[in-house]
């Protein structure tokens, strides 16, 4: 049922979109095309004016109604989109166990190596 509304929620939405764009404006619009201004259009000078703001008019109560169900649909479970899918999420995810750590053997030491003792210089003569 949700997604039955959801679909007629867009639907709805792109033709007000397109309904609201081809009305007339202050500089004529696309509606012109329409008649809109011109006694030999589709609907006559005033039909297409008064047509595309009845079917706007009607256009935007079923976009309401529709984000209105959608809403108390949604409003339900008392939870968000987001918070369902999380949820859902940590269900899935089975509880993992704590890695068991290997025994850790004793640090081996380098070896070091012997001291190099250094040369000794031969002591200096007696100044005389």
């Amino acid at each position: 049922m949700e997604t039955l509304v959801t679909v007629l929620h867009m639907l709805v939405a792109s033709f007000l979109i397109l309904v609201v764009l081809v009305q007339a404006g202050n500089a004529g619009g696309v509606g012109a095309a329409f008649g809109s201004g011109n006694s030999s259009g589709v609907f006559g000078a005033t039909g297409a004016n008064k047509f595309l703001s009845n079917l706007t008019y009607v256009a935007a109560t079923v976009f309401m109604a529709t984000s209105l169900v959608l809403t108390v649909m949604q409003g339900k479970t008392g939870k968000t989109g987001l918070q369902e899918k999380l949820e859902a999420a940590s269900k899935a995810a089975a509880p993992v166990a704590a890695p068991v750590a290997a025994p850790v053997a004793a640090p081996v030491a380098a070896p070091v190596a012997a001291p190099v003792a250094a040369p000794v210089a031969a002591p200096a003569a007696p100044a005389k």
